[in-house]
């Protein structure tokens, strides 16, 4: 019989064999090891041999070096801002994880890309969520209670910082948000879009993408449902929602 040439033979059948089961592999576990191994300089093949698999194994989760790193950095973010359930309330809990968000999306505006795509999946997404649960169960939510304001964050989170990059991606191409919109109003009628002419600029000027007024609203209906008033705001919390992407411009 007629021995095939070794370029035909794959990686995966020139690796020794293994004893036992084969190695566990997923997003979470190539973010793990690029992490231990350092991102500046790590590549797929050093992950694939710190893993114990073929480097074509990682390409089932992972398209490339760029999306791995960003991916990682995604994860390293959020994970150096975890909330903690001592001592806080557990609205500052909240105001932190949303904070979190924001700034993870708007400083890596890809990363938008890859959650659009269906890309980033649940891996760093889970990983949070048990440590928000554990933190937020710490009050007095039940886990399904400490769900539910998860994901009520996070939509309202991921709103804003679409409309933040949006935003700055409007400012580098072109005039100011503002000017934008008093171009519009000038193409119109006077008395066309009176409503809107009420409250431009002195509203519709001020920090358009600000989030903080609308999270207070969403925690407001959450300690009502909990027979609570919401504490009013640390001024630490109104510094962080205000120092957003559009006032550094």
């Amino acid at each position: 019989m007629r021995r095939p040439p070794l370029s035909a033979i794959s990686a995966d059948a020139v690796a020794p064999a293994r004893v036992g089961r084969p190695p566990r592999v997923s997003v979470q576990a190539i973010i793990a090891a690029a992490l231990e191994l350092g991102l500046e300089q790590v590549s797929l093949k050093q992950i694939a041999r710190h893993l114990g698999v073929a480097p074509a194994t990682l390409y089932r989760h992972v398209r490339n070096r760029n999306e791995l790193l960003r991916l990682a950095a995604f994860e390293l973010t959020l994970a150096r801002r975890l909330p903690s359930g001592n001592t806080e309330h557990w609205s500052e809990l909240a105001t932190r994880y949303a904070e979190t968000l924001f700034e993870s999306f708007v400083a890596e505006p890809q990363l938008m890309n890859e959650l659009l795509k269906g890309r980033l999946g649940p891996q760093a997404e889970i990983d949070l969520l048990d440590q928000f649960l554990a933190a937020v169960c710490q009050h007095g939510f039940d886990p399904e209670q400490g769900v539910r304001l998860f994901h009520s964050i996070g939509t309202l989170m991921l709103g804003a910082a679409a409309g933040a990059i949006g935003l700055q991606a409007s400012r580098d191409s072109g005039p100011s948000w503002s000017q934008a919109v008093h171009d519009a109003l000038a193409a119109r009628d006077a008395d066309e879009l009176p409503y809107v002419r009420q409250v431009f600029p002195q509203t519709l000027e001020r920090q358009p993408h600000h989030w903080l007024p609308a999270l207070r609203a969403l925690l407001t209906g959450v300690a009502a449902l909990r027979g609570e008033v919401l504490p009013e705001p640390s001024p630490q919390q109104r510094y962080a929602a205000g120092r957003q992407p559009a006032d550094r411009h």
